[in-house]
Formats: structure tokens, C-alpha cells, sequence
């Protein structure tokens, strides 16, 4: 066990089956969802093909993605949705609102293949790709949905939105800069999983992807990391909070996500690098002042950290700053919040930021054995290395998750705003998101950290405007809020 002054994790990678499905994957992609709506949180992870065989040992070959069911702490390959790509982001979403979650699938796909060995040459030009759900069955629908042309290809994170309000959920893919000529692209559900590309205003290139109502609007906006572009949803731009000075040409800004750090009911903005050494920034909203000195964050991360997020992972109520990066001994760099004192939020990192650590791609956060704690998965890049499952140990305390489930709106509640109150002062503020960081996706509700409050007051504000309120809501329990 690894103690983070108050967070701890162990690896649990053995005990719940993930070593062997998992054992030689060049691992670029994972997202939790759970597919088979049996209440537990399923997995799903995926990696680069490509390469030659003797690069996936102990595998003989190129690892294909893996589904995971999770039988309660423990999984099992499922054998669905299994591909030979260059897999580098997935997310879970309901995208016809049928209350199951279909699979997208980011590929890193190349124009035509180099590699004349199969399964590598198929991989490297398998595009994007989605699983419409049937009761459980993932089914490739993938060629005639319209959401994976054969011209996207360097595809990395995907976002989901309604950016038009209709009450389906779209898709905002982004592309990296290594192809001809790199897009974000919008993909506009037209029902019955159909979508219609919509052109962007401007054409921009990216990694990670961050998507919130930031104006309050009621339209989602969204933060491009790689590009470090904000766009509005009343068609303005923003830049120059997020210059990002390269200390040379391969320090590129990776994962993105907003969360109230300090507690302020106004969304904050964490960036990480795909660097060594990386560099983790801190912009505070609402006028994204950066703060990553105040913060502590200043220190360089003795590896790449791409994939970020900001979760209460000791909930103690105070978001924590974590990347996809850890220690040789596993230990994962969770910056842990000390709160706030005069309006400046400070972190501290497990230990000094001295020894060597590896990166991991991914590594979205999800409370796989439903203890109340948000767990990770590492998922790993070298060969030598695994990918890991860290289950998060930290000692009991308070919490609360909130899911909003949709009719006239989207099913997943996607866009809801939630504010957890003790006493009329504010615990927490959070957005229902998936698929921020960096080629990541998470379950799709808050989790909220609590301390010692046995109940709390809980508002909710629907993609639609309208507010729920519950009082007097009990502790260390699921919040189901359904329209």
C-alpha cells in the first residue's frame, strides 16, 4: 500500500482478472461505462497495433481492444467490440437515448499502410469506429452511422455534447496534427444513431478535450488542449489565457478538464503535458486567471503526464489534481487539495517530484467496486510494463453521487449542473461530462467528496434550465435525479 498523506491506493490488477486479457498491450485508450446495466462498472480498453510482434510480449502479437465485464470486482473478456487498430481514446455514451450505452472508439488511423504483416497493416488504416448497444450485444454500426468518415483519421479524444439542444447527444472529435490537413470535427445526431458532420467555424488541430457550460447559456463550450483554443458556444474564441511558451517542439499541452477547485461555484481549468519532463497549469475562472504557482502545481513532472483530472479522491471535499503519471512502485501523482485559505487553493504531491516515474496515456478515474471511492486505471504504453488497476484504499469518509437521467433531454443528463450544499455554504459545484483529460472516458455523473456531513442539500440544474432541489439528502449513497 502507498500512502498519499491521506489518499492511498493499491494494486489490485491481479485479484480483479486485468493482467492476463491486458498482458502485451501497447495500451493508448480506456473508458468506463457499464454496458451491460447491471449496476457495476464495466471496462474497456485499447491500444496500437501496429508495431512488430515482438514489441507485445508476453503476447505473441498485436493485443486487440478488450471489453471487460465487471462481475463484481473482478473481469472477464466478453470478446465484444474487439479490434486491430491504432486505438487511442473511447467513450461510453447513449447516443439514441434507449437507456444502454453505445461504445465509440477513437483510431489513430493512417492514409494507407506501411506494414505488410497482418493484423499491423489492417490496423493502421481501421478508422473510428461505433458500437450501437443491444441489450448488451455491441453491434458495428460503424460504416453507416456517418460519425466515422474514412477522412477522419488521426483521431485522438472524443468529446460528448448536445450542441444543439435537440436533446441528442453529439460528437466532437478531435484530430492530432500529424495528417495532411487535421480538423476538429462535429458530428451532429440526427436519431436512430445517424449523424450529419457539421463544419466548425475555424479548423483546428488537438489532443485532449474539456466540455462545459461555461457562460451559462445552457450550451456547452469546449477547451482544446494541443491547439489551447476556448470556444464559446456564441461563436467567440479565446486564446490569450492559454499561451503555452514550448520549452522545445515536442512540449505539447495533452489533457484537459474544468473543475471547481476551490469551491467557488465557478468552473476552473487543470492542463497537462505529453512531455518529459511535463508541465501541469492551473487557470481559475471565470476570467481563467492562472494560478499554478500559488497553487504548488509549478513543479515538473519527472515523466509525460497526459491525461488529467480534477476528482475528490480522499473525499474530504476538496477536489484533488491527479495525472496519468506514478511512481515505480506504482504510486499514482495525485496532487491532494489543502483547501483554501484566503481565497488561494493550494495542493501537495505525494512526495517529491525527484525520482524517475512512468506515464500511462490513459487513466480515467471510476469507482469500479462501488465503495464510494474513485479508483484508477493506469493503462500502459511499454513493453515490460502493465497496465494497472489501482484501487483506492483512502480512509472512509463522506460522499455522494449524483446521476441525472434524461427524457426531453438527453438521456445521460450530459450538461447538468450540480451544486452540493451543508448549511447554505457551498461543498461542491460540478458539471455532468464524460470523456475529458486525455483518451479517456468516465461514468457520466459527480462525484462528490463530503467530509463528516451525514446529509447535505442538493440542487440541480437540468441542460433545459429547470432546477430540482432535494434537502436533507443522506450520505454514501447513488442520487438518482431523473427528469
Amino acid at each position: 500500500m502507498w500512502l498519499l498523506t491521506q489518499i492511498s491506493f493499491r494494486d489490485a490488477t491481479k485479484e480483479a482478472g486485468l493482467d492476463e486479457p491486458l498482458a502485451g498491450m501497447m495500451g493508448h485508450g480506456a473508458a468506463w461505462g457499464d454496458f451491460d446495466a447491471d449496476g457495476k462498472l464495466d471496462l474497456f480498453v485499447g491500444g496500437f497495433c501496429d508495431r512488430p510482434n515482438a514489441d507485445y510480449k508476453p503476447a505473441d502479437g498485436p493485443v486487440s481492444t478488450r471489453l471487460l465485464r465487471n462481475l463484481g470486482g473482478r473481469f472477464e473478456r466478453t470478446r465484444q467490440a474487439e479490434l486491430h487498430a491504432r486505438t487511442s481514446g473511447a467513450v461510453f455514451a447513449d447516443l439514441d437515448n434507449d437507456g444502454d450505452l453505445d461504445l465509440v472508439v477513437a483510431n489513430n488511423a493512417q492514409a494507407q499502410a506501411r506494414r505488410t504483416d497482418e493484423p499491423q497493416r489492417s490496423a493502421q488504416t481501421r478508422r473510428c469506429a461505433l458500437f450501437r448497444n443491444d441489450k448488451g450485444t455491441l453491434v458495428d454500426v460503424s460504416a453507416e452511422c456517418g460519425a466515422c468518415p474514412d477522412d477522419l483519421l488521426t483521431a485522438r479524444n472524443i468529446g460528448v455534447l448536445d450542441h444543439d439542444a435537440d436533446g441528442r447527444l453529439d460528437l466532437l472529435i478531435v484530430e492530432d496534427r500529424f495528417t495532411r490537413s487535421p480538423r476538429t470535427r462535429l458530428f451532429l445526431n440526427a436519431g436512430g444513431l445517424k449523424f450529419v458532420e457539421k463544419p466548425l467555424l475555424s479548423t483546428f488541430h488537438g489532443l485532449g478535450l474539456a466540455i462545459a457550460d461555461l457562460d451559462g447559456d445552457l450550451r456547452p463550450d469546449f477547451f482544446v488542449a494541443h491547439s489551447n483554443r476556448l470556444f464559446l458556444s456564441r461563436g467567440r474564441e479565446v486564446r490569450d489565457p492559454f499561451d503555452w511558451k514550448p520549452v522545445d517542439g515536442e512540449d505539447w499541452p495533452c489533457g484537459a478538464a474544468f473543475g471547481d477547485v476551490n469551491r467557488d461555484g465557478v468552473l476552473d481549468l487543470v492542463v497537462s503535458g505529453h512531455h518529459d519532463p511535463a508541465r501541469v497549469r492551473l487557470w481559475l475562472g471565470p476570467d481563467f486567471r492562472e494560478a499554478t504557482v500559488e497553487a504548488g502545481l509549478d513543479a515538473l513532472v519527472p515523466t509525460k503526464a497526459p491525461h488529467c483530472e480534477i476528482q475528490d479522491f480522499d473525499n474530504d471535499g476538496w477536489p484533488d489534481i491527479y495525472v496519468s503519471a506514478a511512481w515505480a512502485d506504482g504510486t499514482p501523482l495525485v496532487w491532494r487539495s489543502l483547501g483554501a485559505k484566503a481565497g488561494v487553493v493550494r495542493f501537495e504531491p505525494p512526495r517529491p517530484m525527484k525520482d524517475r516515474m512512468a506515464y500511462y496515456p490513459a487513466g480515467p478515474s471510476g469507482d469500479y467496486d462501488g465503495d464510494g471511492r474513485l479508483d484508477l486505471v493506469l493503462v500502459n504504453w511499454f513493453g515490460g510494463r502493465s497496465t494497472r488497476l489501482l484501487r483506492n484504499e483512502s480512509a472512509a469518509r463522506r460522499w455522494l453521487d449524483v446521476e441525472v437521467v434524461g427524457r426531453t433531454f438527453n438521456r445521460m443528463g450530459i450538461g447538468s449542473k450540480v451544486r452540493v450544499t451543508k448549511a447554505g455554504a457551498l461543498l461542491g459545484f460540478q458539471e455532468v461530462t464524460t470523456g475529458y483529460g486525455y483518451a479517456s472516458g468516465q461514468r457520466a455523473y459527480c462525484h462528490f467528496g463530503l467530509g463528516d456531513a451525514a446529509e447535505v442539500d442538493v440542487e440541480v440544474t437540468l441542460p433545459d434550465g429547470k432546477k430540482v432541489v432535494k434537502e436533507k439528502v443522506a450520505a454514501d449513497r447513488l442520487l438518482r435525479i431523473e427528469e
